[in-house]
């Protein structure tokens, strides 16, 4: 087995967040957003599982890839200690089913459209799983 390469150092969260597809980057939704649970957070990226992957009619994965038009957005859901959600436009960059899971049976790599700013991954990295 081959040893990963990564350019960014990967810090393990459990984060609840929701995606939902647009419209160009600041247009119109076009699903309704579905429920995810952010795994892991990079500079570059994060990890997500998600129950559904077909919502509205609307696939979250290969509609992003295939049309320059279609956005997937990501909401990041804070503590209540913390400010309010934090919402990123982010590119799809592969997806799994996981077979051995009912309730959330998908695990998707997306990638952030523009550099996540730099107090944003800070306050989401202080909630790494330890």
């Amino acid at each position: 087995m081959g040893m990963e390469r990564r350019l960014f150092q990967r810090f393990p969260l459990a984060l609840n967040g929701s995606l939902f597809l647009c419209k160009a980057q600041g247009g119109e939704r076009l699903s309704r957003p579905v429920n995810c649970q952010v795994v892991d957070l990079s500079k570059r990226g994060a990890g997500l599982i998600i129950r559904q992957i077909i919502v509205d009619n609307q696939h979250l994965f290969f509609g992003p890839l295939e049309s320059d038009q279609l956005i997937l957005h990501l909401t990041i859901d804070q503590q209540e200690t913390e400010p309010p959600s934090i919402t990123f436009a982010v590119r799809p960059l592969w997806f799994d089913r996981i077979l051995f899971e009912d309730q959330q049976p998908f695990k998707m790599g997306i990638e952030f459209f523009e550099k996540i700013p730099e107090d944003d991954f800070r306050r989401l990295k202080k909630l790494t799983v330890r």
